[in-house]
């Protein structure tokens, strides 16, 4: 509470009242997420209200739920006192706190009523349990099996054991002319995974994932997008390395530059993966894997620039952070291709991607072009699968000359 208020007699208003400690407690995580004094203010000073509030009914703070946080809204708004933009917000994020804490009981679960959702939640226990599946995956899956459901009781009302294969292909073409074909191939895999479910469950005598149509999708029919190395220097020039923002940013797309590393890998990096004595970090990657990676020079002194000036103080661990309260990592690995795509317009470049990905191709072709070979490039990538590779070996021009066939037509 010093961190905001500065008279001590203001300070003990808050601490009086049902809610007492916890304001002050809750002030603490308002100043770990950044928020600035006036803000964090304005929102104590509704908080000591809702004390007072629930004073006056004889409330206790064990009884505070979304009903009674309703209901205050409401008096205040009978009392001519709206609540300012924010309130609500920070009244959930408040609740949320005490409930943590232990003061509140938590809420009684909300168990879903129709069946599509009883059968949505099941297909996520069994993916997260049995098949041991990653929490984005099993995002990714229910996304295009809600709308499977959504589509497939349009007609008629669900009921698992009657889905029939024709169904599901029908789902697949109306699927395909939606959406790319690597989308597409996510709503098969998905479809595929929901029918092992259905047999594993007992609602489907037959295994129909194999009746699914295939989604063509020949990735190996196109060359990788990529940048210049000339191109790679312009990207990193314009970012403003005397903001913090700037060099947060430069720090990122020097470490998908020069590791050629996942967007997710950048997400879920901690301060604790960087061995700063033996020159290594370590790397989350795909499948709960921990891999080990040497820190080039530049890297690690972008990156010890940045937590040493730029990185504002805060609980979390992610080594990249929100830069505006409140102060946390990267929720989605699409913040840090928004970064990429950012930079890219203000660099002025406009390639077919323009994904974090893009730099980890552009760091397979260039290595390639420098006479390395498939077998280094699966090395720093960390590819698992040699045809997961096989992708980059068309911009291994000196190699495809080698072995291509002399034209019958040219001089001998």
């Amino acid at each position: 509470m010093r961190q905001f208020f500065k008279h001590p007699r203001a300070i003990e208003r808050f601490r009086t009242g049902p809610l007492g400690g916890h304001i002050d407690r809750f002030a603490g995580l308002l100043f770990e997420q950044g928020y600035s004094r006036v803000y964090a203010r304005n929102k104590l000073w509704v908080l000591r209200d809702l004390g007072r509030w629930l004073d006056r009914h004889g409330l206790c703070v064990a009884q505070l739920d979304e009903r009674r946080l309703a209901d205050f809204a409401r008096d205040r708004t009978r009392r001519g006192r709206l609540l300012k933009p924010g309130s609500g917000p920070m009244l959930e994020k408040f609740l949320a706190h005490v409930r943590e804490s232990g003061a509140v009981p938590a809420p009684p679960a909300i168990l879903p009523r129709d069946a599509k959702s009883r059968l949505e939640c099941a297909f996520a226990e069994y993916l997260e349990k049995e098949r041991g599946v990653c929490r984005a995956t099993i995002e990714n899956y229910l996304h295009e099996i809600s709308r499977f459901l959504a589509h497939r009781c349009r007609r008629e009302p669900l009921s698992p054991s009657r889905i029939k294969a024709k169904t599901l292909n029908a789902f697949v073409l109306h699927r395909a002319r939606q959406v790319r074909p690597r989308r597409a191939k996510l709503t098969v895999t998905a479809l595929r995974s929901f029918c092992q479910f259905l047999r594993f469950r007992g609602d489907l005598t037959q295994d129909l994932s194999g009746a699914i149509l295939t989604v063509p999708n020949w990735r190996l029919t196109s060359v990788p997008s990529s940048l210049t190395p000339e191109q790679v220097r312009q990207l990193l020039s314009q970012c403003d390395q005397r903001t913090a923002t700037g060099q947060r940013n430069f720090t990122i797309l020097l470490i998908l530059a020069r590791l050629g590393l996942r967007a997710s890998e950048i997400m879920l990096m901690t301060l604790d993966d960087i061995d700063w004595e033996a020159g290594e970090i370590v790397v989350r990657g795909k499948g709960a894997r921990h891999e080990r990676l040497p820190l080039p020079r530049d890297v690690g002194e972008a990156i010890a620039t940045y937590l040493r000036c730029w990185r504002p103080r805060c609980a979390t661990r992610r080594l990249f952070v929100r830069l505006k309260a409140p102060i946390r990592g990267f929720r989605t690995y699409e913040a840090v291709s928004s970064i990429v795509k950012r930079a890219l317009a203000h660099a002025g470049l406009r390639p077919p991607k323009r994904g974090a990905h893009l730099l980890r191709f552009t760091l397979a072709t260039n290595l390639l072009r420098r006479g390395g070979s498939l077998a280094e490039v699966a090395e720093i990538l960390r590819h698992r699968h040699p045809d997961t590779t096989a992708l980059y070996a068309k911009v291994d021009l000196h190699a495809l000359r080698t072995i291509a066939p002399r034209w019958l037509g040219g001089r001998r």
